[in-house]
């Protein structure tokens, strides 16, 4: 299982910030995510399907992209650019399994697994830090 640009923008899929750009660049993201979950899921590590939205994306709505007038998350927010997906890690096994080398692999970034218990925050920009594993 991946996850699908379909179920990235979900109900903001036609939303006017859910631009032909975003979608591109978010293409290009979820390529990267997909990439390592697949390795984890071949190095062992069980992907689940959050039950909430269906998918693999953690949260309700907002656990990938996000117009630039959600409440939810920093105004220059990674997952409002198309950048960042939360993924659902019930039980923090895929947190666990990752190291800023496999991160560095896949060309990602997360979020420290402290901020994130749960699901892990997943991006393909660096943070002004540039530390693969950040605070947030």
């Amino acid at each position: 299982m991946s996850i699908s640009l379909d179920n990235y923008f979900g109900p903001y899929a036609t939303h006017p910030d859910a631009s032909a750009g975003k979608w591109a660049v978010a293409d290009i993201m979820l390529d990267r995510v997909n990439g390592l979950l697949e390795e984890a899921e071949v190095d062992g590590i069980t992907c689940h399907v959050n039950p909430r939205t269906g998918t693999q994306i953690s949260g309700g709505e907002n656990g990938g992209f996000r117009p630039n007038n959600s409440p939810v998350g920093a105004p220059l927010s990674k997952h409002k650019q198309g950048h960042a997906v939360d993924v659902y890690d019930p039980g923090d096994k895929l947190d666990s399994w990752l190291t800023d080398e496999i991160l560095a692999e896949h060309g990602l970034w997360r979020e420290s697994p402290d901020a994130t218990p749960n699901w892990v925050h997943l991006q393909d920009a660096p943070p002004k830090s540039g530390k693969r594993t950040f605070l947030p």
